[in-house]
């Protein structure tokens, strides 16, 4: 049985919720699972409150919130703290969160094919197919998402290891797809979150390179008068 704690510690409590949606659902649901729960799976954090999983369209993310509300979940808007993610309905049990975005993680930050292939490993609950996403897309998430929490696991995933080439590269064709200026705002947030991570004597060979869009965005911004 999942625990009365709002706080899981337990990688059987994510995969017996999943069993659970899986079972519930009325047609296949294909998600990405971003955040905390795919790094308790690896060790590199000892329990979290939100299941961040990013659907891959909008009709698949309201039959996920339909499946958690079957299981007795109350489906509310986002906090103050999801207020730089695209995420507009949590499902909420227990004072645990199941945060459910449909394709878009921030402003016009989405959930991109390439993050979609890195996903590490692939499971099947009933009808919920799940993927884990990479640690270099979690790593972005978090850097965007500056939730409390979220700091700490970014160092914990920089001193697990990651591959900074493929972190840039994600960033990088992100920022240059087109759309509006005001939709490239999630640069800011990133270059804010390396910069803390740089204070607390973290290496991070892309700051530099990051740093360079932020001013971009900038720029851009001020020519058009906002951001």
């Amino acid at each position: 049985m999942i625990s009365s704690s709002n706080r899981i510690s337990r990688r059987e409590e994510i995969n017996e919720l999943f069993e659970q949606l899986g079972q519930v659902l009325e047609q296949k649901v294909e998600a990405l699972l971003i955040g905390g729960a795919v790094m308790l799976e690896l060790g590199l954090k000892d329990a979290t409150k939100d299941i961040d999983v990013v659907c891959r369209s909008e009709e698949d993310k309201k039959r996920m919130l339909a499946a958690a509300k079957a299981l007795g979940f109350e489906i509310v808007g986002p906090e103050k703290r999801h207020e730089r993610l695209g995420v507009k309905r949590l499902a909420v049990k227990g004072g645990r969160n199941l945060d459910i975005f449909a394709e878009r993680i921030s402003y016009d930050f989405d959930l991109s094919e390439s993050m979609w292939q890195r996903a590490t490993r692939i499971r099947s609950f009933g009808s919920l197919m799940v993927r884990d996403a990479s640690l270099e897309d979690i790593f972005i998430m978090k850097l965007i998402a500056n939730r409390p929490g979220d700091a700490p696991d970014c160092s914990a995933l920089v001193i697990a290891g990651l591959d900074f080439d493929t972190v840039c590269l994600e960033i990088e064709a992100q920022y240059r797809k087109a759309g509006e200026v005001k939709e490239k705002i999630w640069i800011n947030y990133i270059e804010e979150g390396i910069a803390r991570l740089q204070d607390n004597d973290l290496t991070i060979p892309i700051g530099d390179k990051i740093s360079i869009l932020a001013s971009e965005y900038h720029e851009k911004g001020q020519m058009r008068g906002r951001f």
